[in-house]
């Protein structure tokens, strides 16, 4: 039992833990050691009590911590983590202790930073990084709940997509220089991602079978060095058919620019070295696309690649392969509203096999 006992400036709330040592913790108001005391003795009859010496360390101790666990996760996974810790989260919340977060200081800094101007994608990861770091220290038994889940984050305002056009398609490529004239030809034809095309392996190729095999992607970090890893899903591995004439324009890309080696990058700068998508997106995508008179991204070719797909009339399952997507969920809600009208599609098939019941009934169609 919980004891509480008057003392000079306040209440003293006295009580013995569930190993059996004595604790003990002062308040100016009676009324909050009395709450105190109930709810220690709620917690350690439902065997949910937490040391509360372990929430009385500043957020960014145990972020420390936090990234220390953390090891095992993907280099770009932890980067991110790093960035906006360092640069968002420790900032606003570093010197508070793990007990003292509240739910409506965190959701007041999330509308905060919506009112600075910074993105709502990049507020809400802000969130979800804060709150994956909370939940390890609920997990590690310091904290009792996540003050997190009880935040309202941002709605995340989504990009609008670019897509383009035949002719836009065609002009881009073509305004393209040469050495990576190549690689726009294939996004367009494959969707595939940046990564997953400056990390291409000359023995992911097959020309004679117009085959392009997905297997590993090349990530480029903050500081400039590059990691291969695979993709995020099993389904990210692939095999992508591409037409005969971006067959034809690889053949005559590796002639005029690969090596022999199997394991040699089929995408390389002059020097031989990756491809910075920085330095690619200043001087060679930005002229292509304002060639075209379009402002678009790398990846708006991904989008462009399934748009032209659904006109052509590829089934969305047939896309969700094509494009690596984990499940046809992703893919209908990336881009189903792309697809023709599927529902007036249904009520024609539906008409029709009305009629012909109807008519073979010998009744009236």
């Amino acid at each position: 039992m919980a004891s509480i006992e008057r003392r000079s400036g306040g209440y003293r709330v006295r009580y013995r833990d569930p190993a059996g040592h004595n604790r003990s913790r002062t308040f100016k108001r009676k009324v909050d050691a009395e709450r105190f005391a109930r709810e220690v003795e709620v917690d350690m009859d439902r065997g949910a009590w937490i040391d509360p010496k372990g929430a009385d360390v500043p957020l960014a101790v145990w972020v420390e911590t936090f990234m220390a666990m953390s090891a095992s996760l993907s280099p770009t996974t932890i980067e991110t983590y790093r960035r906006d810790l360092d640069k968002y989260v420790l900032p606003a919340f570093g010197s508070r202790r793990l007990g003292q977060l509240r739910a409506e200081d965190i959701e007041r800094w999330l509308n905060d930073e919506i009112v600075a101007g910074i993105a709502s994608s990049s507020v809400h990861r802000h969130y979800r990084t804060l709150r994956r770091v909370l939940q390890a220290a609920v997990e590690k038994e310091r904290l009792m709940t996540n003050p997190c889940n009880r935040v309202r984050p941002p709605k995340v305002t989504t990009r609008k997509m670019t897509v383009l056009d035949w002719d836009q398609c065609l002009t881009v490529a073509e305004a393209t220089s040469p050495r990576y004239r190549a690689m726009i030809y294939l996004a367009l034809d494959s969707g595939m991602r940046w990564s997953e095309l400056v990390g291409l392996r000359r023995s992911q190729v097959d020309l004679l079978r117009r085959k392009v095999r997905v297997t590993e992607q090349l990530v480029e970090l903050n500081d400039r060095t590059r990691l291969r890893k695979e993709p995020k899903t099993t389904a990210g591995v692939r095999s992508i058919t591409i037409s005969k004439l971006t067959a034809g324009m690889l053949a005559a890309h590796l002639e005029a620019f690969g090596r022999a080696d199997p394991d040699s990058l089929v995408f390389t700068t002059a020097a031989g070295t990756p491809i910075s998508h920085s330095s690619f997106q200043t001087h060679h995508l930005k002229p292509a696309l304002k060639a075209a008179g379009v402002e678009a991204r790398f990846h708006d070719l991904r989008h462009t690649s399934v748009a032209l797909a659904i006109a052509a009339g590829a089934h969305p399952k047939a896309i969700q392969v094509r494009m690596g997507h984990s499940s046809i969920t992703v893919t209908l809600d990336r881009y189903g509203h792309l697809f023709p009208e599927l529902d007036e599609a249904i009520a024609d098939a539906f008409n029709e096999g009305w009629r012909a019941a109807r008519a073979a009934a010998g009744m009236v169609a």
